[in-house]
């Protein structure tokens, strides 16, 4: 399968503002995982500004400062959700209720769409290429990733690939009425990773191979199987999780939970903080194991050269 190269990396989350390959200095004490706002004046208009939903303003801010440092034409743009675009949908919602499903003003419904993310870019950009957005729950990146090697074999070149979800009160008050733990109803974040993937122009990072599985029987086995199919060595590789990954399967582990708490596209940021240790040259492969539900399974390869 075809090498995507990976030139550009940016994220918000409950760590801050995150640009490029540079590891920053992470806390692993945070007690709560909002993200925290950059200034979004310095890519967005501030008209603008004042009507967007905070998930549509990291996306944006991720994107946007990803095409100014950038010449390149994005032939595709491809965004992963798993919950889309929560406090416009409750805010829909809530006016339908309140009106009793009378005529209502359609600008909360077309905001509250999961491709407002994707649509709000193109628009910013004036772009005309592909445009796509994946929502397939905690695997939504991954089939992003998936979507971009597809696309990158039938000629797409250069690519704006990224995740973003966002986190409102309300996901709390259902998570307790599903009998969920407090421990984790507390570790529930938000967060925006974007990437700039290229076919032509070589990087000293790459993404190597992707997969999805929605029904595993044994999910160590099917890593091993993974890992020996892409010739990797254990001792060469790290493993990061964007859950609680009981298991280290002999390799050094690292989680993104206490980095930025669990939301459905936290495997985006994992794949930064992936990108981050191939910069630094600590190891020649990174392989990021999504368990967000079981006996689901998304792993992704990224190599050094």
């Amino acid at each position: 399968m075809e090498k995507l190269y990976i030139h550009q990396a940016i994220s918000i989350s409950a760590q801050g503002f995150w640009e490029g390959f540079e590891l920053p200095d992470l806390r692993e004490d945070l007690e709560e995982f909002k993200a925290v706002d950059p200034d979004y004046k310095t890519v967005i208009p501030v008209m603008s500004l004042r009507r967007m939903s905070k998930i549509t303003k990291m996306a944006l801010m991720c994107a946007l400062t990803i095409s100014k440092n950038t010449k390149q034409y994005w032939e595709g743009i491809i965004v992963g959700t798993g919950l889309g675009n929560l406090a416009d949908t409750e805010k829909f919602l809530t006016l339908i209720s309140a009106t009793n499903a009378g005529l209502n003003s359609p600008t909360a419904f077309t905001q509250s769409s999961h491709n407002t993310l994707s649509g709000q870019i193109a628009l910013q950009l004036k772009n005309h290429g592909y445009n796509m957005t994946h929502v397939q729950r905690g695997f939504s990146f991954e089939n992003a990733l998936l979507d971009a090697r597809l696309q990158a074999s039938c000629g797409v070149r250069n690519i704006l690939l990224g995740a973003a979800d966002e986190y409102i009160p309300l996901l709390d008050d259902l998570a307790r009425q599903m009998n969920f733990e407090e421990e984790e109803i507390v570790k529930f974040g938000q967060g925006a990773s974007f990437f700039q993937f290229s076919a032509d122009l070589p990087s000293n990072i790459f993404l190597q191979d992707a997969l999805v599985k929605m029904k595993t029987e044994n999910q160590l086995q099917e890593i091993d199987t993974f890992l020996v199919k892409n010739q990797v060595v254990k001792n060469s590789c790290l493993l990061i999780s964007n859950s609680d990954l009981k298991s280290d399967l002999g390799m050094v582990k690292k989680s993104v939970v206490d980095l930025v708490g669990k939301y459905m596209t936290n495997s985006a940021i994992a794949m930064h903080l992936a990108c981050s240790y191939l910069h630094r040259k600590e190891y020649s492969h990174v392989l990021i194991v999504n368990t967000h539900s079981e006996p689901s399974l998304g792993l992704t390869l990224l190599c050094h050269e």
